[in-house]
């Protein structure tokens, strides 16, 4: 899972990292983004022609990095390096959610491809082919 985030390279405490920091990341990562493509696609997508645009499919793109940047660094601090308080600041904590909130987006978009098969009135967003 580390090749995965290998922008995140400098790290104190590898031992944390590799047992549950990179594992518990990439979950968050992966599961609210397919939620937020199963409600925008499959939800709202098959309901109406409200939601099929450009800007309502990168704002729900913007909800998930939103999402992903809170949980990430409420659970990678309090769960995984079980900190009391954010009263300090920890460089790989805020980097690691940095980063994750990054690739959020190009998973979103990635998915998108995917998802957008499954849609009847967003089946061109955000490409269309």
């Amino acid at each position: 899972m580390e090749n995965f985030y290998f922008l995140f390279e400098d790290l104190n405490n590898w031992s944390v990292w590799d047992e549950k920091g990179y594992t518990i990341g990439f979950m968050i990562l992966l599961f609210s983004t397919l939620i937020y493509l199963t409600i925008y696609y499959i939800i709202l997508g098959r309901k109406g022609m409200r939601f099929s645009s450009m800007g309502r499919w990168f704002l729900f793109g913007v909800f998930n990095m939103l999402t992903i940047f809170i949980v990430t660094l409420l659970i990678e601090g309090f769960k995984v390096f079980e900190l009391p308080s954010f009263n300090d600041f920890f460089y790989e904590i805020w980097l690691f959610t940095i980063i994750n909130t990054l690739y959020s987006f190009v998973l979103y978009f990635i998915l998108s491809l995917v998802f957008k098969r499954f849609s009847i009135f967003s089946k061109f967003y955000p490409v269309k082919f």
